[in-house]
């Protein structure tokens, strides 16, 4: 999974309000649709003035903004809706801390948004402003979580609540925390994959994907608990967010926190999975001494056996190795060290020690 932390780009001492492209932001490319209970507009924007006069034909408009490469087009639009430029600032200084903030035109929410990129997936910045009427949504590509919400637009009988700036953000931001849940269904499996793997083959390619899961969930913890603090914010009593939303709002928060809550269990396991670890890697090296100490302890009276017997004494005296003069003492002493080793082994086997290697 891809994920800016802390990075910024950003110049250093450039006036408050700056608005400066990221480096290698993506084409900017502008959606709207633009609706009643009624009837419905959807466009693809190649002119503002577009949006100004969808604007006059209907009460709500919804601007999505994919890519931030023209900082001219996203000033203007944010002179158009009144957007702060502080603000817009934000949208163009990536990563930021998701955070929301009031303004007098327009209320300001930054959170991250799980996209899907060739299979891989990719943490970005989504900033959504609503204010009278209006509703916009900045990311930093093509590709969202808002099919959704697209797809109940397009439903006639579904737009009766959308006609409010409030709720039409509040289904967006649903959809952006829904996103997550797939990602940490998968966790899930390549977690319980890993528990039976290390079980059975405890490697060095495991730990690496201990270590690089254990790294993604922290990237994910560091990015979402903001976002609680973030939607806790919304509640009831400005201009831009009325009562009614108040148990929308904290739905949006209770699943956030469920996402926190499922992260850390996740984290937990991966502890207990690096300790399941290194304790079947320090088990393995038992094991191993044990072989090894059983060999060494067989091969040692032998060796002091095979050693005496190559000193080569004088035979001419009677107290020098009389074996040496004996036609059978070669072979007489080649069978005692056999029952010496039989002999150790079968003891080994008695205590349980060799049994125990066998069940390994």
């Amino acid at each position: 999974m891809k994920a800016r932390i802390l990075r910024k780009n950003r110049t250093q001492g450039q006036i408050p309000g700056t608005l400066e492209a990221p480096k290698g932001a993506f084409p900017t490319t502008v959606r709207v649709m633009a609706y009643d209970t009624e009837s419905l507009e959807e466009e693809a924007v190649r002119s503002l003035d577009q949006i100004d006069a969808l604007r006059q034909k209907f009460p709500m408009i919804w601007v999505d903004v994919a890519g931030l490469a023209d900082t001219a087009l996203i000033e203007d639009l944010g002179k158009r809706f009144g957007l702060h430029r502080l603000a817009l600032e934000d949208v163009l200084h990536i990563p930021q801390r998701a955070k929301a903030e009031e303004y007098e035109e327009s209320f300001y929410l930054v959170v991250r948004m799980l996209e899907r990129e060739e299979g891989q997936a990719t943490l970005d910045q989504l900033s959504l402003f609503w204010g009278e009427n209006f509703v916009i949504t900045f990311q930093e590509r093509l590709g969202d979580s808002f099919g959704p919400v697209r797809d109940r637009l397009r439903k006639g009988a579904r737009r009766v609540k959308m006609v409010y700036p409030d709720y039409l953000a509040y289904a967006l931001l649903d959809a952006v925390i829904d996103g997550f849940f797939p990602l940490l269904e998968q966790y899930g499996d390549n977690l319980d994959t890993l528990e039976e793997t290390v079980l059975d083959d405890a490697s060095a390619p495991v730990m690496r994907s201990l270590h690089l899961t254990k790294r993604e969930l922290h990237t994910l913890r560091l990015c979402l608990w903001p976002m609680r603090e973030a939607v806790a914010k919304l509640r009831p009593g400005t201009p831009f967010v009325r009562e009614e939303m108040q148990v929308y709002l904290r739905d949006c928060h209770d699943h956030i926190v469920q996402i926190l809550d499922i992260i850390e269990n996740y984290r937990e396991r991966m502890s207990a999975l690096n300790d399941l670890y290194l304790s079947s890697i320090s088990n393995r090296l038992n094991e191993v001494m044990k072989v090894l100490t059983i060999i060494a302890t067989i091969f040692m009276p032998l060796s002091f056996i095979a050693s005496l017997y190559g000193m080569n004494f004088d035979t001419s005296h009677a107290m020098n190795m009389p074996e040496l003069r004996s036609p059978y003492g070669y072979p007489a002493v080649l069978a005692f060290m056999f029952l010496l080793a039989g002999g150790m082994l079968f003891y080994f086997w008695r205590k349980g020690w060799m049994s125990r290697l066998q069940k390994k």
